[in-house]
């Protein structure tokens, strides 16, 4: 009741049957939903409350039809009286004597309607009990957009109720030829047009003519509808298949007793007419197929359990577990690891998932350009969201369009209510049909369009200029990222147009020196320049896999002969151990060779081959390519020979290959593990003619699988179900995405392959043609799927398939049906593409292979539990394993089975092209999904920025990318979705009539494919000429780092990543009558060999209690020994519990002394509530420790009185390690940091990479002048910088820094003595009086490398003998821990395992499993006994004999299955 003098109008609802006789009375039903989108509403008068009413007039509820109906199926026939009965079937179709029991059970599943019931149901019930209808959430948006003003809503109410009286509703508009809707003068409905009504509550009172009887609403729109014979009810809308000859009208589903009467094309009736089933599920019986494979497999697993217990495990199975273990681990090492190799704390590292990989060089410039492109199309996305927000929500039209787009399906349901079930109150999505017309919404889509023209003009304009913008940062940011890090480019020059057969590495060093001296005459002819050496290009595409056998045998040998040196090593310290304690340890039984003997005739025979490769007078001698690179050892230098490259390239002229290809010096951009060594004899011709093959290969292979699988696919199984609007389902839809998945991984690994033997020279080249096909795959892919859900949703009108259609805006028809393309390409990419898509990448690329590979390994090489055709079949699955026998498994074939995938940015950036392609594509269509769209886009990327940074460096393998090439072709291809914007921009022009608006369709058509060109065309051209980004330019570098250091850092060079120099360092350089890896040595070589001194504690006796509390127990003692100065140069023992005569025997190296450094030994009582207490001490002074001591010597307790004793031994080298010797004299001009008295400095001299490595003078107390006098030494390494810092001893805080100085690599090699300005200059008080520095003396031993290694008679290289001690002669990606000495292995194998990997859930997965079924076969192995028999299988020499019962070998994370053997 909407009473006049009201301020604030209610709506009072009349609870019973009474009713104010009142035009403004609305009867509403307690359970209608209306209710409580009232009480939302604030108690407003609202237009969207209506009547419907019997023959015009508002009736009186006599009975409560619709309670009482619900109580209970049945209830009505015993309960009710025959006149609540006639009442209730005449006025609410209820009761009648034909029905027998309701359709439906409304109070079954009530609680979970909204998901639990069918579409059938909700209407059934809805309709009769008001169950199941829509939520109160539309109705609120409804009675949110009522108008306010007391008048307007009491003349909107009075203009519906007089049209209801009056018999006004009917058809208000038609559409004519011209595509456009007249008013007409008749009310009915004519055939063929659509036609808009202004009918308020429902279709109702309409009646279609004959011909065309059955009414249908067009589901988008509910004021547009359309007369249709029966067989068109499915093409105006599809879900409104079935005429309903009953009420005139199209209706979901004919339905008699739960029993479908007609089934849609593609679907047939079941044999009992209850239900409609898919035609391909009849005749296919993929249900069948399914089951007899799950048959199948039961069989197969049943047999290999019987297989196992009878027959035992594989007779190599330890052998082969030992191969899987390591190669578990490999997986761990080979993902993106911090490498130091010269630290003696923590060797490796992962890094953290928030490094800034702007500013720490980890995989090259590719990794931090990748992140930046990222960020910019977050950037990009969240621009176009708030823009297309903001026009669509500004716009009338959002008002018409989300009035039904929220929930069709529930209004079209509630808007075709039949007026038998009146009186009632619905809340009608029809509410605005009699206020806007079909004309009017046309008029606003117009300006809608006008406005949308505009909008994307800016934002093409916008996003054009930002890519520039962000193109010349990327390059800028390459060329700082070049400076700011030193790495082997900065080093080397390339070399072409040599004679081929020039091949001595050492030969054309000196000659290459020498001209490049002689061609720079400002450089000292004779010191002033060096050539490192030179890494030449052989030619050895014939010989390929010869050569990756070969140095995958060696890199076998390597590691085995480093893991025995590091067991060796643990042995000694341990007194006693066997090798297979040691985790991670591989020996020969592992390697291909399975046996020492087989890998001597290996050895053999590898050297025979490179003595027949590199002779000079073999007929099979390996010729170069003719280039080279040659490295310089100062980088300052290359830079020297370039600037002269002109008459460098004259002078050396006398060794090109001809007058017509002279020899030219060209620039480095790429570093060696970017090199494709092997594609280097590929001339540039014949790359061009494959990558031609190639694109037309890949696009074949696209094309092929597109129309033999993909559009079978769509048209037989997607297609059906969508006509009917639903998506298909079941055994089907899993059996094609098994098909379709594996396809589309056959096409990426076609490309990868493809590429990768095209014979690019650099990585950056396969990784351009990868990013190009892949690009073009996804993009077919994807605007396929685009085109087969276009051809559906037309196929569910009676539009056709019509491209003019979004080119005009004359038919409200034709904005539903791009509506609904927009909602399902929405739906296409959210959540799929922008979100579960990139987490299944885990699944399948981390966890499938992971846990695949792991069981088939098992079931070959381990259990051996199925016969051996079975298994050679199975082996066919196991990556790496198709031409190994059943018998034995190497562990470097184990290695590359479990390997991760390499990061893929080549493949990451391809959905930085096509997933904001088809987000732009939105912008094409009227819809509220258009801003959603980029708003998801906008959230994806932020997902995918933190997804890509777990891929990176904890689930993929280490992969570099050092150039800028790729980031720059990514740069180049966002063209593509730049040219969308464009096309889109040229659309809305049309369609606004500010372009070309009486142009024909396919002039149309031409303007905005035009347009699209010619931004594409634009944007290449300005970035292109503008920015010039294939132009490499050199950064200028700072500094003075030679090669020596940087290698130090980067592990890799010129020469260990080119693998037939190494071939030839390890085989041809070297004697051959010695063992693999070592140079001719003399006898006394080893008796002069540099060494550490050895300091053993032995033990103590008497040693006092420092415990305060008599009940605490005895001495917890432990023993340190320092050297002096150095207090981490340290030995320690273990805490010996309860004893005051304690047995360490201890043994411990001190690789940090110098000759006349003395030694400190304390012995510490350990406390758990405070710090230990020191209990005695002893200092051996530099001559003991130079003599050597062995014996007994008393420690100093302090004021106690109380003997104690420590029994110790110290054995100086004959030959200690070389050191470097350091003199701190003192200082002048500190700080005074405190405020009483003058500071207490102390200095501590550090290396600047290992921090461990310091040297600590005492402090000077009360003095800013300190003279500390402290000579001592340092192991150094090639390329170690020393810091010096002083510091202000504290008491109660930590010591202020006073200064600190720094010597670079330069200056300790060459030696340095004098004084270094400290970074704090001057006194507190007058900071401009004087400068504070630091006196120090630095002199370099005599021997610049450790150890004392001969060199090779043929060639003086550092790689050739191994003189460098922390790399190997090798480097393979991945494996970098070979380079870690055998003393620093234990380093190496800490912290193996990360919680943010997959593999450490997996593996204690499989410890869990391994523990649980560890008793199953224990149990099968007593239960059958007379079975079990030792394995029959042949065991061929060299195998192993297996264990006996009971015995489990080791395992690092797996718990191996017993061996069950006979009796």
């Amino acid at each position: 009741d909407c009473e006049d003098e009201s301020p604030h109008q209610r709506l009072r609802i009349a609870s019973g049957r009474e009713a104010k006789p009142s035009r403004r009375i609305v009867l509403v039903r307690r359970s209608s939903p209306v209710v409580s989108a009232l009480a939302m509403s604030g108690g407003r008068c609202l237009l969207a409350l209506a009547v419907l009413a019997t023959s015009g007039a508002l009736a009186e509820e006599k009975f409560s039809c619709e309670v009482n109906y619900g109580k209970g199926v049945g209830s009505w026939e015993t309960l009710w009286s025959a006149e609540e009965k006639a009442w209730c079937c005449e006025h609410k179709g209820l009761a009648c004597p034909t029905t027998s029991k309701p359709l439906f059970d409304c109070t079954e599943g009530l609680s979970n309607w909204k998901l639990g019931w069918s579409k059938a149901k909700k209407a059934w019930c809805c309709m009769h009990l008001s169950l199941g209808c829509i939520d109160a959430e539309p109705a609120h948006k409804l009675l949110e957009k009522a108008p306010e003003h007391e008048t307007a809503i009491l003349a909107d109410a009075d203009a519906v109720l007089h049209a209801a009286e009056a018999k006004t509703c009917g058809v208000s508009a038609i559409l004519n030829s011209e595509g456009k809707f007249k008013p007409t003068q008749s009310l009915q409905p004519t055939c063929g047009p659509q036609m808009t009504t202004n009918c308020s509550i429902s279709y109702g009172g309409m009646k279609c003519p004959a011909g065309c009887d059955f009414l249908v609403p067009n589901h988008r729109f509910v004021c547009v509808f359309e007369c249709v014979s029966a067989d068109q009810c499915s093409a105006s809308n599809s879900n409104r298949a079935f005429p309903n000859p009953e009420t005139g009208l199209c209706t979901e589903c004919a339905i008699e007793a739960n029993r479908c009467t007609q089934c849609h094309p593609g679907f047939e009736l079941a044999i009992d007419g209850g239900a409609c089933v898919f035609v391909l599920d009849r005749t296919m019986h993929p249900d069948t197929l399914v089951n007899a494979l799950k048959v199948f497999v039961g069989l197969l697993l049943a047999l290999a359990v019987v297989w196992r217990v009878v027959k035992g495990q594989h007779a190599r199975h330890e052998n082969n577990m030992t191969a899987i273990e390591k190669a578990r681990r490999h997986r761990h090492f080979c993902k993106v690891q911090d490498w130091a190799l010269g630290s003696n704390r923590m060797v490796r590292s992962l890094y953290p998932l928030t490094v800034n990989v702007q500013k720490v060089h980890i995989l090259g410039v590719g990794l931090p350009l990748f992140y930046t492109s990222i960020s910019f199309i977050c950037g990009i996305a969240l621009l176009f969201a708030v823009g297309t927000w903001a026009v669509y929500t500004g716009s009338p039209v959002s008002q018409a369009l989300s009035a039904t787009d929220a929930s069709a399906m529930s209004l079209l349901s509630t808007a075709i209510r039949l007026p038998a079930q009146s009186p009632a109150l619905v809340l009608s999505p029809m509410t605005f049909c009699g206020q806007a017309s079909a004309p009017d919404i046309l008029r606003q889509m117009r300006e809608f369009a006008s406005n949308n023209f505009l909008l994307i003009g800016v934002l093409y304009v916008l996003t054009f200029a930002a890519s520039l913008v962000h193109g010349k940062y990327q390059l800028q940011a390459a060329r700082d990222y070049d400076a700011k890090n030193k790495t082997m480019s900065d080093y080397a020059l390339r070399v072409s147009g040599l004679r081929r057969r020039l091949t001595d590495e050492e030969k054309l060093r000196e000659q290459l020196q020498d001209a490049f001296r002689k061609a720079c005459p400002e450089v000292d002819q004779e010191k002033g320049l060096e050539v490192y050496g030179v890494s030449i290009c052989y030619n050895y595409r014939d010989v390929w896999n010869q050569i990756d056998a070969m140095k995958d045998r060696f890199m076998e040998r390597v590691e085995v002969d480093l893991q025995n040196q590091y067991a060796n090593l643990e042995i000694s310290k341990q007194g006693s151990g066997e090798n297979d304690s040691i985790e991670g340890f591989v020996g020969v039984e592992q390697t291909s060779a399975g046996s020492q003997e087989t890998m001597e005739l290996q050895v053999a025979e590898d050297r025979k081959q490179a003595k027949a490769w590199f002779d000079e007078d073999s007929p099979e001698k390996l010729s170069s390519t003719g280039e080279l690179f040659v490295v310089f050892r100062h980088h300052k230098d290359m830079n020297t020979v370039f600037a002269n490259r002109d008459e460098a390239s004259r002078r050396l002229q006398s060794l090109s290959a001809s007058e017509d290809f002279p020899v030219h010096l060209h620039k480095v951009f790429s570093e060696p593990p970017s090199i494709n060594w092997w594609h280097l004899a590929v001339s540039g011709a014949e790359r061009n003619t494959r990558v031609r093959n190639a694109m037309i290969k890949i696009l074949a292979i696209i094309v092929v699988v597109q129309l033999c699988i993909v559009l079978p696919y769509a048209h037989f199984i997607v297609a059906p179900y969508s006509s009917i609007g639903t998506a298909a389902g079941g055994t089907k839809m899993q059996i094609a995405g098994m098909i379709l998945g594996n396809v589309n991984m056959f096409v990426s690994l076609q490309i990868f392959f493809t590429s990768y033997g095209l014979g690019f020279h650099r990585k950056d080249g396969m990784d351009m043609m990868i990013l190009c096909a892949n690009t073009a795959l996804v993009m077919v892919n994807t605007f396929f799927n685009i085109v087969m859900t276009a051809l559906m949703v037309f196929s569910r009108t009676d539009e056709g398939f019509g491209i003019e259609i979004f080119l005009s805006m004359k038919s409200l028809v034709a904005i539903s049906v791009e509506g609904d393309l927009a909602e399902s390409i929405y739906h296409l990419m959210m959540p799929g593409t922008f979100f579960v898509g990139y987490l299944m990448c885990i699944v399948m690329a981390g966890i499938v292979p992971f846990v695949w590979n792991s069981l088939l390994m098992k079931i070959i090489y381990i259990w051996r539990c199925l016969p051996d055709c079975f298994l050679d079949v199975l082996k066919v699955f196991l990556p790496w394993a198709g031409d190994l026998t059943l018998e034995h498994y190497p562990y470097r074939r184990a290695e590359r089975g479990f390997e991760p995938m390499e990061i893929g940015i080549s493949w990451d950036y391809t959905s930085m092209i096509v997933t904001p392609t088809v987000c732009f594509c939105m912008l094409f269509f009227v819809s509220p999904y258009v801003w959603q769209t980029f708003a998801m886009m906008f959230a994806s990327y932020i997902f995918y920025f933190c997804f890509c940074r777990y891929q990176h460096f904890r689930l993929c393998k280490t992969c570099y990318y050092t150039t800028n090439r790729l980031d720059t072709m990514a740069n180049f291809l966002w063209g593509i979705p730049l040219s969308v914007i464009a096309a889109a921009w040229c659309v809305w022009g049309l369609r606004s009539g500010h372009l070309a608006p009486d142009a024909s369709v396919p002039a149309k058509l031409g303007l905005v494919g035009g347009a699209f060109l010619s931004s594409l065309l634009m944007w290449v051209l300005t970035y292109w000429r503008l920015l010039d980004p294939w132009t490499q330019r050199d950064a200028h570098e700072g500094g003075n780092a030679t090669f020596d250091e940087v290698k130090a850092d980067l592990l890799y060079s010129w020469f260990n990543c080119n693998p037939v120099f190494m071939l030839k360092c390890e085989f041809y350089w070297q004697d051959i009558s010695r063992h693999v890896g070592a140079c001719p040595r003399s006898s006394e070589d080893d008796a002069t060999t540099p060494a550490p001194l050895k300091v053993s504690i032995v033990s103590a006796r008497n040693i006092r209690s420092s415990d305060w509390f008599p009940a605490m127990g005895t001495t917890d003692p432990r023993c340190v020994c320092e050297i002096k100065n150095k207090p981490l140069a340290r030995v320690e023992t273990a805490t010996h519990s309860n004893s005051n005569s304690p047995m360490w025997d201890h043994t411990g190296e001190l690789p940090h002394y110098s000759d006349g450094d003395s030694l400190t030994f304390s012995v510490y009582d350990k406390d758990i509530l405070r710090h230990d207490d020191c209990v005695g001490k002893f200092t051996l002074t530099g001559d003991q420790v130079r003599a050597g001591f062995d014996g007994e010597v008393q420690l100093d307790a302090g004021q106690r009185a109380h003997p104690s004793y420590l029994r110790i031994k110290v054995q100086p080298p004959q030959v200690p390690l070389p050191q470097t010797t350091i003199h701190i004299t003192g200082a002048t001009g500190l700080h005074d940091t405190d405020w009483i008295t003058r500071s207490d400095p102390y200095c501590v001299c550090h290396v600047a990479k290992r921090p461990e490595d310091q040297i600590v003078t005492p402090v000077a107390s009360d003095q800013t002048h300190p003279v500390w006098d402290v000579r001592t030494g340092l192991t150094l390494e090639v390329g170690d910088e020393l810091v010096f810092t002083v510091l202000d001893k504290d008491v109660l805080r930590k010591g202020d820094v006073l200064g600190t100085a720094r010597l670079t690599a330069e200056q300790v090699k060459r030696g340095f003595k004098g004084e270094l300005e400290l970074d704090k200059a001057g006194k507190r008080n007058n900071a401009s009086e004087a400068k504070a520095t630091i006196k120090v003396s630095v002199r370099p031993p005599r021997q610049q490398h450790t150890g004392v290694t001969r060199q090779c008679p043929k060639v003086r290289h550092p790689i050739a003998c191994g003189e460098d001690p922390d790399q190997v002669r090798f480097f393979e990606v991945g494996k970098e821990y070979l380079f870690v000495n055998a003393k620093k292995q234990r380093l190496v194998q800490k912290d193996l395992y990360d919680h943010l990997e997959i593999e450490t859930w997996l593996e204690y997965f499989l410890t869990v499993w391994g523990r649980i079924t560890n008793p199953c076969w224990s149990k099968a192995s007593k239960a059958l006994p007379g079975l079990i028999r030792h394995s029959s299988r042949d065991i061929k020499s060299g195998s192993e004999v297996p264990p006996p019962v009971g015995r489990c070998s080791s395992s690092d994370m797996l718990l191996k299955h017993q061996l069950i053997a006979g009796p």
